[in-house]
């Protein structure tokens, strides 16, 4: 970073993590001059930003594994594909600048983005093939290489992943039509009671009527 940026590292914040607690790696910070600065033992808010990217990486990577059906063996590629996409993506806190502009000074292209676990068909050198072979091999596209002008594939055949730029990519594998069917009416059952006689409907009749026997009229 130091010889990118030509500025000099004053702090740097980690958890307790044993990959960065050790005696050698606290020594280089103190020859440097850098303040090394270790969050409490199960508080990762004390280091929200890096918290809340990793969550946000993981999530992106087990949606991104589950819509093309790749296993978790690729885990770490999709995190990879993940950060790269958020690198080039707008920030609201760098005022929708990405963080490769704001970093390097130039704006990323977009021109090599690709659907992540499309089918990519990769060009065979006619080094490597006879006459009758087929010219290109079906993989499985699953990430970029950095400081490389190419893509990383994956070969299910022979299980190694390969890298090349010559690859023809089929993004998009099937369009799913949701076919809906029209409900069925709803049945509602009735519970039929049993008819009244016209004599209690006409005796019911009978005392609505307004009663006029017995009543005087005065002239």
């Amino acid at each position: 970073m130091e010889n990118q940026t030509e500025k000099k590292i004053k702090a740097l914040r980690t958890d307790n993590g044993g990959e960065f607690c050790n005696k050698e790696f606290e020594e280089f910070c103190k020859k440097c001059g850098i303040a090394w600065k270790k969050t409490t033992p199960y508080t990762p808010q004390q280091n929200g930003v890096a918290e809340k990217l990793n969550k946000m990486s993981m999530e992106r990577a087990r949606i991104m594994l589950s819509g093309v059906g790749l296993g978790q063996e690729f885990w770490a590629e999709a995190v990879e594909t993940a950060c790269y996409l958020v690198n080039i993506s707008p920030s609201l806190a760098l005022e929708d600048k990405t963080p490769q502009e704001v970093w390097t000074g130039k704006k990323p292209s977009l021109s090599r983005l690709r659907v992540f676990g499309c089918d990519a068909y990769v060009h065979v050198p006619k080094e490597k093939r006879t006459k009758l072979d087929s010219k290109s091999e079906k993989c499985i596209f699953i990430g970029y290489k950095d400081g490389l002008k190419g893509y990383k594939i994956w070969n299910p055949v022979t299980r190694k992943v390969v890298y090349s730029r010559d690859v023809v990519f089929r993004e998009v594998k099937y369009v799913i039509k949701h076919e809906v069917q029209p409900k069925e009416p709803e049945k509602i059952e009735f519970e039929l009671k049993e008819e009244e006689s016209d004599s209690t409907a006409e005796e019911e009749l009978e005392d609505e009527e307004p009663q006029t026997s017995g009543v005087k009229r005065s002239v």
